[in-house]
């Protein structure tokens, strides 16, 4: 049956939309769009290095979103766990190519 397949592309689809407004709302500020920190997040990682894209996991990205580190505060209260996948899954796809 092909249901589930496509359930599951349009879930994903609909997280990554959901982490982008997410991520844009709450951590480009500091983050920036495209992953490159910005003055108030100077010292933080720019989402869009290679070298953080290959040693850090979604699960790693939502575990620090959640529990947060240095100036950055934590997000656990304030965000699901479903939110915190879907910001995680959108910093993956700022290592990506257009």
């Amino acid at each position: 049956m092909r249901i589930a397949p496509i359930a599951s592309i349009f879930a994903l689809a609909l997280a990554v939309n959901v982490g982008q407004i997410l991520y844009e709302t709450k951590c480009a500020q500091c983050h920036g769009k495209d992953g490159v920190a910005k003055p108030p997040g100077k010292g933080s990682k720019n989402f869009n290095d290679p070298e953080f894209q290959k040693l850090w996991t979604e699960e790693s990205i939502a575990q620090i979103t959640a529990d947060g580190k240095g100036k950055m505060p934590g997000y656990r209260s304030r965000l699901t766990p479903e939110q915190l996948r879907a910001v995680s899954a959108h910093v993956k796809t700022l290592g990506t190519s257009p």
